[in-house]
């Protein structure tokens, strides 16, 4: 076979199988205007007790023995400009270099949180009543089952809950003796 028949039957087939390589390329492009509505910013502000770290001197009692408790009420409220969901992240013992009775106690101790009752019954030691929002030990995990609602006002917007730690009637004795500092901890975000 001549050379240029060679060349021109190998041009032949690198062209065919050129045209058959090229697929089908499609670009579509699509475009709408979007108006973005006023975005607004807000304070967020949850308080307890009026302030954001709040020394609950209400809450205390002097040797609590098995079978007694102590209970007070303590205000949560929004002092921000938006309306806000909480909720409680935790309830621990914080006694500073606890010793094992102050554990012991820690362990053995009943948190009860309750909303809408009256402060007054609350601060009496009243039963407990309205809506039970935890009851259970103290712990890391002790937390609302739904959170809480706060709408914003004007002034600060408020909910009364009511608190007992009790020691029950089958603690045990090593828990004799020992401290307890309940520290809670709150936690909102913007609804």
């Amino acid at each position: 076979m001549p050379k240029p028949l060679k060349f021109a039957l190998v041009a032949a087939v690198l062209l065919v199988l050129g045209i058959s390589a090229q697929g089908t390329v499609a670009s579509w492009h699509a475009e709408s205007r979007v108006d973005p509505p006023t975005l607004t910013t807000g304070s967020l502000s949850l308080l307890a007790g009026g302030v954001e770290d709040y020394q609950f001197a209400n809450l205390s009692a002097g040797d609590l023995i098995p079978g007694a408790f102590t209970q007070a009420s303590l205000e949560i409220s929004n002092a921000g400009t938006v309306p806000l969901s909480y909720e409680l992240d935790g309830a621990v013992n914080s006694v500073a270099s606890p010793t094992t009775a102050d554990q012991a106690l820690g362990n053995v101790v009943q948190l009860s949180v309750y909303s809408g009752m009256d402060k007054a019954n609350c601060d009496a030691d009243q039963a407990l009543t309205g809506e039970k929002l935890y009851t259970g030990p103290l712990g890391a995990n002790a937390s609302f089952a739904t959170a809480r609602e706060l709408a914003a006002r004007p002034g600060a917007s408020n909910e009364i809950l009511c608190l007992r730690v009790a020691v029950p009637e089958g603690a045990t004795q090593t828990a004799s003796g020992g401290k307890l500092s309940l520290q809670l901890r709150f936690s909102g975000q913007q609804r």
